[in-house]
């Protein structure tokens, strides 16, 4: 993982499997983020008061993030890379997901919760683990059946489509 300077661009495979969008999505993601910034400095002029520009370019910092939604390496390891520290990777990623969500209209955390789930699966089945040969008496409870063998059959996915075998959810 390199710059955006360094990467491949001529490789649209290559620019894919790094990123995990094309170049041409790449680049219409990054004028929209220059956009947005360039419309919150007109708005705010202020708010840029004596801080320093980003050490970091728009495009590194996108990628950036990008790197990390896709290949989520530690920060330590992607700020070693773009040559930043731990603490700074981590502020623009966060930066800059918050950035992204605002531009592609992403539904907030609450949003998201609002939202009642349709079906929900849990995989509860135990899995059984082998046992010494010599002094298993440490490992062994007495019981003779797994314990919850079957418990698959009373979950419940939806309140109209229970997994088979299985009982329809109590009203709640």
């Amino acid at each position: 993982m390199t710059p955006y300077a360094q990467l491949p661009t001529n490789n649209p495979e290559e620019f894919m499997r790094t990123v995990g969008l094309s170049h041409e999505d790449f680049q219409h993601l990054n004028e929209r983020l220059s956009h947005y910034l360039e419309e919150q400095k007109a708005h705010n002029p202020l708010t840029r008061r004596g801080r320093k520009d980003s050490k970091l370019i728009l495009e590194d910092r996108l990628l950036l993030t990008l790197y990390y939604l896709r290949h989520y390496p530690t920060l330590i390891n992607l700020g070693a890379v773009f040559g930043i520290s731990e603490s700074y990777c981590h502020k623009i990623y966060a930066r800059t997901a918050r950035m992204l969500a605002k531009i592609e209209k992403l539904p907030n955390r609450k949003a998201l919760l609002e939202d009642a789930a349709a079906t929900l699966v849990i995989d509860v089945s135990e899995q059984p683990i082998e046992r010494p040969v010599k002094n298993q008496k440490a490992y062994y409870s007495g019981k003779k059946t797994p314990h919850g063998q079957g418990s698959a059959g009373d979950l419940c996915v939806d309140a109209g489509n229970p997994l088979p075998g299985g009982r329809k959810r109590p009203p709640a």
